[in-house]
């Protein structure tokens, strides 16, 4: 009996010492792993942060592209007549909205309809510019009509979105 109760008195406290180191243990995992999870949280709240600062880059990036005084210029000296560049314009607004159709993830759906609005916009005023063209006319001179054209609208509808942009921006972000 004596012998038994030598056992119990050895084994108690080591039994007791052993659940306590394994339950403190076990506590500083779990703290290690909810610090680790919080930190990954940062991070990735970082991420999408600068993942949204460059959506709002990249938008105004493609509305001053496609606005069609800027294109026009740009783009002139790839045609020679009117109907061609008119087509190469559309197929450059279209191209450039859809490299960038994912950024309306990061901003509002208001803004967002914004860049489509403008998009639309750019388009019709490329072909407004093609039907006041005559038919046999030169890359020069519809670039003229554009620009004309472009000059009545104050602002561009590029130039709204713009601002719309960088409004909504100012206040997410306060810059």
């Amino acid at each position: 009996m004596e012998i038994l109760y030598n056992i119990l008195l050895v084994l108690i406290p080591s039994g007791i010492l052993s659940a306590t180191v394994y339950f403190m243990i076990s506590a500083q995992f779990e703290n290690q792993e909810r610090t680790r999870a919080l930190q990954l949280r940062r991070e990735d709240r970082k991420r999408f942060d600068n993942q949204k600062l460059q959506a709002y880059e990249r938008l105004i990036l493609l509305l001053e592209r496609i606005s069609p005084d800027a294109l026009a210029m740009r783009v002139r000296g790839n045609y020679k007549d009117a109907e061609s560049m008119q087509r190469g314009m559309i197929k450059t607004i279209k191209n450039e909205f859809e490299h960038n159709i994912t950024q309306q993830l990061y901003i509002s759906t208001e803004a967002w309809k914004l860049v489509v609005q403008a998009k639309e916009e750019s388009i019709r005023i490329v072909n407004i510019a093609a039907s006041k063209t005559e038919k046999d006319s030169d890359a020069v001179e519809y670039t003229r009509v554009i620009l004309s054209l472009s000059s009545q609208l104050s602002p561009l509808p590029t130039q709204v979105a713009v601002d719309g942009l960088k409004s909504e921006f100012r206040s997410r972000y306060g810059k």
